[in-house]
C-alpha cells in the first residue's frame, strides 16, 4: 500500500523520483516494501536479509537516496491484507516520514541503513553538508558514519555490522 500523499513524478527526462503531493507530517505511513524476493542483489533492491534481497513495487521503487533523508523503515510487517498480491510476493517493513515533508518534494531514504555491500556504487547529488560522496553500502561507512547510523538500521545489517566489524 502507498500513501496517497505520494506520486511517481518525472523530473527529467527519463528520471522518475517519489514525491509529496501534499504535505506530509512526521510519523506519517508512506509505504510498505513489498516485492519479488531475490536471491541476489541488483542496484534497485532492498537487503532484507543476509542472502535475500526484495525488489521493491509501488512507491517505494521511486525513493531517491539522501544523506539527510527525510524517510525511514520501521522494520516489520503490517498485519493487513494485500489481494492484489501475488503469491511469490512478501511484505517485510514499511516507511515513515522521518521529519515533515513538504509537498513537491522528494522522498528519500539512506540506502546505508539497509544495504551492507551496494551492487551498483553511485555518486550521492544531495549536496548536504554530511553528504557521503560516493554511496557504497554501510560496510564502507567510517565507524563514526556507522555510529551516526545505528538508530535506523535494518536488522539484518545490525547483524552483519556486529559479525563481520565486532
Amino acid at each position: 500500500m502507498d500513501s496517497s500523499k505520494l506520486a511517481v513524478i518525472q523530473v527529467t527526462d527519463g528520471f522518475l523520483s517519489c514525491q509529496a503531493v501534499e504535505d506530509v507530517k512526521s510519523g506519517s505511513f508512506l509505504t510498505d516494501l513489498w516485492g519479488p524476493v531475490l536471491d541476489l542483489p541488483n542496484s534497485y533492491t532492498v537487503q532484507v536479509d543476509e542472502n535475500k534481497h526484495v525488489l521493491p513495487k509501488g512507491m517505494l521503487a521511486y525513493f531517491n537516496h539522501s544523506c539527510k533523508p527525510n524517510a525511514k523503515f520501521i522494520f516489520e510487517s503490517r498485519k493487513i491484507p494485500y489481494p492484489s498480491l501475488d503469491a511469490d510476493h512478501e511484505v517485510f517493513w514499511y516507511a515513515v516520514a522521518a521529519r515533515d515533508i513538504k509537498k513537491g518534494e522528494d522522498v528519500t531514504f539512506d540506502y546505508n541503513t539497509t544495504e551492507y555491500d551496494m551492487a551498483a556504487h553511485f555518486q550521492c547529488n544531495c549536496a548536504v553538508d554530511t553528504c557521503l560522496g560516493k554511496i557504497k553500502g554501510f560496510r564502507y561507512l567510517s565507524r563514526e558514519q556507522q555510529k551516526a547510523r545505528a538508530y535506523n538500521l535494518s536488522p539484518v545489517i545490525k547483524k552483519l555490522w556486529k559479525t563481520k566489524v565486532l
